[in-house]
């Protein structure tokens, strides 16, 4: 399975050095920006048997409203965020969430590296008015979003994902996703008290492990309008691959799903940006035992500035 992504991997390469359409994309003067950003998250995770759609079982990140900003200059980019006090579900556990993300290419490839760890998750309780804490679990998973854009010369998805181009006209484009993805669940001390479904108690003690690989097709729009100062983006994609459980005795394939959908709108001016950011994901993942479905919300607002580079250079390295 591995060989084939490889080989998406490669090929995509060789187009980098497409131009773009000067009538439709434009770069801006400034290069440098520095932003402003704040939000809220949801993630859940539900545990369902093959035959019944209904979930038996269900987890929860302590999710909470975040506020941040980051500096990007030439090469350098610093980044700092913090939760809000009092925003999270349980404002008694004090658990961990850590993501890293990267994204670079060219205008018809997009290559987002990505690392999520989740430590520690709430139980929520059958009355809808509190959680549980389930502590010393970690769910953490790494891969990377391979994207391609077929129409790179008149549509910019810089400038529908972080606004750092500017589109002159409304364009549209198909593109394709590959996902290779490394995901493990480590319980370090089991305790059946907590879970009372069996079949879920026998798949978190496990500690499974796994290896999966998601090949998705989408649609995406840059609607521009205010002399292409303002604009929507939004987009939808979908599809399916295969996953290998690592630790357990079987040599077969199982199924994965994945549909996302998010939404960008906002000023993109040539000094000042301002955008509203929606998404929503939902990852169907069919283990041996059980299927784990999880669901990503998240909603956000960033402000930003751009500016040029500095006449001297910053310790002569800048």
């Amino acid at each position: 399975m591995w060989r084939y992504f490889l080989l998406l991997l490669i090929i995509p390469t060789t187009l980098y050095a497409q131009k773009t359409d000067s009538a439709y994309i434009e770069s801006f003067a400034r290069k440098n920006m520095v932003e402003l950003y704040g939000g809220t998250y949801s993630t859940t995770f539900k545990f369902r048997t093959h035959r019944h759609r209904q979930s038996n079982y269900k987890l929860a990140v302590n999710s909470s409203g975040y506020l941040g900003g980051d500096v990007s200059y030439k090469w350098l980019y610093l980044q700092y965020s913090v939760n809000l006090p009092g925003t999270e579900l349980d404002n008694k556990a004090k658990y961990h969430y850590r993501l890293i993300r990267m994204q670079f290419g060219s205008h018809a490839v997009s290559v987002e590296p990505f690392y999520n760890a989740y430590n520690g998750l709430l139980i929520p309780e059958h009355d809808h008015r509190g959680y549980e804490a389930f502590q010393g679990i970690d769910f953490t998973n790494a891969g990377l979003d391979l994207y391609y854009y077929t129409n790179h010369k008149k549509y910019s998805y810089k400038a529908a994902s972080s606004f750092s181009e500017q589109q002159l006209q409304s364009a549209g484009s198909i593109f394709m996703v590959a996902t290779p993805l490394w995901h493990q669940i480590r319980w370090k001390k089991p305790t059946p008290h907590l879970i009372s479904d069996s079949l879920t108690y026998n798949l978190l003690s496990s500690n499974p492990s796994w290896l999966s690989l998601v090949f998705k097709g989408g649609y995406t729009y840059n609607f521009v309008t205010g002399n292409h100062k303002w604009m929507i983006a939004p987009a939808v994609v979908m599809g399916a691959g295969a996953l290998h459980e690592l630790n357990m005795n079987n040599t077969g394939l199982q199924t994965v799903t994945d549909i996302q959908g998010w939404i960008n709108a906002g000023y993109n001016g040539e000094k000042y940006y301002a955008y509203l950011n929606t998404s929503w994901e939902n990852l169907n993942t069919n283990l041996l035992v059980k299927d784990m479905h999880r669901t990503d919300w998240n909603l956000s607002l960033t402000v930003g500035y751009r500016f040029a580079h500095l006449p001297k250079k910053i310790l002569g390295i800048l």
